[in-house]
């Protein structure tokens, strides 16, 4: 894997975490870098944060798209949300949080690698469809509001899985690490996610909980 990001540490860091996941990264710090590393090198999957110096990730992407045929991960920032649905459109294979959980890098390298279905195929649930590579979700054929990268993630695992309940661990764990632990960060956005599906939040019929448990998608009625 080619990772690029400006800041060394992340870049020190996430090559060591990824080793215990047997990838072996080849890392630089700037957009130049990166193109001409991926003319020469050719890596199985890129790995590029938004915010690059010299030449910007999206831009990176774009011109890697252009003459490579291989998957380009972009890491996104809490400032760099703006830039996943054209990041998508211009042929990311996924986004992912940044600053990164080196499991979840692991597994989006992963699946971007393999061209599964969870990253290359539109899901459907009924009327409702969520489009990894337009970065849209659909009621009835009606487009909800831009969904932020955790939400969309979240809503992804949960349509992956429909019908089957998912843990509050498994969210937990693959989509924030340790990070959700102590918080309500996953009622928040369970709660948010309800909203913008015009579910009921005192009785939801899409998103329900499992008392103690976790969460199952129930697929809403045509």
């Amino acid at each position: 894997m080619l990772l690029a990001d400006s800041d060394e540490r992340i870049r020190q860091g996430l090559t060591a975490q990824l080793a215990k996941y047997q990838v072996s990264v080849v890392h630089c710090g700037d957009g130049a870098a990166a193109l001409l590393e991926a003319g020469l090198r050719k890596p199985d999957v890129l790995l590029v944060s938004a915010d690059l110096p010299v030449i910007d990730g999206a831009t990176v992407l774009r011109l890697v798209r252009r003459r490579l045929s291989i998957p380009v991960v972009l890491g996104v920032g809490p400032d760099d949300t703006d830039q996943v649905g054209p990041a998508l459109a211009a042929g990311a294979s996924a986004c992912v949080a940044r600053p990164y959980r080196p499991r979840e890098v692991a597994q989006l390298l992963s699946l971007a690698d393999r061209g599964h279905r969870g990253w290359d195929q539109p899901l459907v649930c009924g009327p409702l469809t969520l489009d990894p590579s337009t970065y849209e979700v659909r009621m009835h054929g009606v487009s909800t509001a831009r969904l932020p990268l955790r939400e969309f993630q979240l809503l992804h695992l949960l349509m992956l899985h429909a019908e089957k309940v998912i843990t509050r661990d498994r969210i937990r764990a693959e989509l924030w690490g340790e990070g959700a632990r102590r918080s309500n960060t996953i009622t928040v956005h369970i709660r948010r996610l309800r909203e913008r599906l015009g579910d009921d939040p005192h009785h939801p019929e899409i998103i329900q909980t499992v008392r103690g448990v976790g969460y199952r998608l129930v697929p809403p009625e045509a």
